[in-house]
């Protein structure tokens, strides 16, 4: 029995990954594509920055839709829904001939992105055993960064050949990840909610001073401050970089060099985390990038800027970003609150992070240098650290193991809704 549960979980976390993976690599797609749209629609640069940012518009609206439906229709029918939706929405952009048109297809790209993470992050979540729960986060994260290392290859590939052709191919991709999902197994809770958890949770949340709430609230933070930090950086960066003479081909290598380095980072972090609790690699993280990411602003030479964003990006901030990710769930299952709600706020927390950070990184470093934000970024880092070491890292408590056939659904039996479907 114990052999067939691993084959399930096995199966359903090798899922999701492929999900993620392939989710975030659309959303890092666009990139090499906007010169493309600029060049065929006489786009001007405000044009273009909108198409770019319009993912993440539709990431915020998405990622509330994802936990709702998510908890009327399950699982499953919420991550299938929202890979129909991608696919119809990308195989769209290829044929789109109007900015407005591509405007509005990559909205949607987004809105059907938070379908799929509130599906595919709450399903995976749920059927983790607690003690394990770290490694499997870090290890479908880090899939989904590994997804932004293809991305850019599929963009230059539309553009060498034709978006119709590339983004079309894309779009049947997404159809045939929906049969999978539609072949896989139901999952199976290993913990099971009543059905007035939800009531349960409105009398819990106002007590916002509980540790397990702290934790929610600080794990939250943390994901959006790690989420304002690559928006700052991905405006930053590149510019610095072709200050000091580095070509598109180096400053695109530095990218994908930092996203291979929190790829393999990821697993081994959240196996950390589940062994020592989330407060040291919180800790280690905070402190390496509030030293690292300050000190961006430093270099006035390419290798040393390339090899110092590697660490900050890939290295230090994977180090707190994993375990911020554990507490959140961990801090929801001591509320007593629905796990589809801890996938929402995450959702919620990465997308309004990225949405703030570039444009605000962009209008301080104009009207200062880029030292301000990155400093800036480094003081709320530290702040952070300081609410991180009073953290509460008191794991949920581990149900007994569910005797054979405890999975199915019984006449009166109260099941976590969000779950089924």
């Amino acid at each position: 029995m114990r052999a067939a549960r691993e084959r399930a979980l096995g199966g359903t976390v090798g899922l999701v990954r492929v999900l993620l993976l392939f989710d975030s690599s659309l959303y890092a797609a666009v990139t090499p594509v906007l010169p493309y749209y600029a060049r065929t629609l006489h786009a001007s640069k405000p044009a273009v920055g909108l198409l770019a940012a319009a993912y993440t518009l539709g990431l915020l609206p998405g990622s509330i839709l994802g936990g709702w439906v998510a908890a009327r229709l399950g699982v499953r029918r919420t991550t299938l829904i929202g890979l129909v939706a991608f696919a119809f929405a990308v195989a769209g952009f290829g044929f789109a001939a109007n900015l407005v048109t591509l405007d509005l297809l990559r909205v949607i790209q987004g809105v059907a992105c938070g379908l799929i993470w509130g599906g595919a992050l709450t399903w995976v979540i749920a059927v983790t055993p607690i003690e394990r729960r770290g490694a499997t986060l870090g290890s479908v994260i880090g899939a989904a960064t590994f997804g932004t290392l293809i991305g850019p290859l599929l963009g230059t590939a539309a553009v060498a050949t034709s978006p119709a052709l590339a983004f079309s191919a894309v779009g049947a991709i997404s159809l045939a990840l929906a049969a999978w999902v539609q072949r896989h197994p139901n999952p199976t809770p290993l913990r099971p909610e009543p059905s007035r958890a939800a009531a349960h949770s409105r009398r819990r949340w106002p007590r916002l001073t509980s540790p397990a709430a702290r934790g929610l609230l600080l794990g939250g933070w943390m994901v959006l401050l790690e989420a304002m930090t690559f928006g700052a950086t991905n405006v930053l960066l590149p510019l610095r970089l072709a200050r000091f003479g580095a070509s598109g081909v180096v400053i695109g290598a530095v990218f994908l060099g930092s996203a291979a380095l929190s790829a393999a980072l990821s697993t081994f972090i959240g196996r950390v985390t589940d062994h020592s609790g989330p407060r040291r690699p919180i800790t280690a993280g905070l402190v390496l990038s509030a030293v690292l990411v300050p000190a961006l602003a430093l270099p006035h030479s390419t290798g040393l800027l390339a090899a110092l964003s590697i660490l900050a990006l890939g290295g230090a901030m994977t180090g707190y970003m994993i375990p911020a990710v554990s507490t959140m769930t961990d801090s929801a299952e001591n509320l007593g609150i629905a796990l589809v709600v801890t996938s929402t706020l995450f959702n919620l927390a990465y997308a309004a992070g990225e949405t703030i950070g570039a444009p605000a990184a962009a209008i301080i470093s104009q009207a200062s240098s880029d030292a301000v934000p990155l400093v800036g970024l480094g003081v709320l880092m530290l702040l952070t650290l300081i609410a991180a070491r009073r953290l509460d890292t008191t794991p949920p408590t581990s149900p007994p193991r569910e005797p054979a056939g405890a999975g199915e659904p019984r006449p009166g039996a109260e099941r976590n809704v969000a779950l089924h479907g």
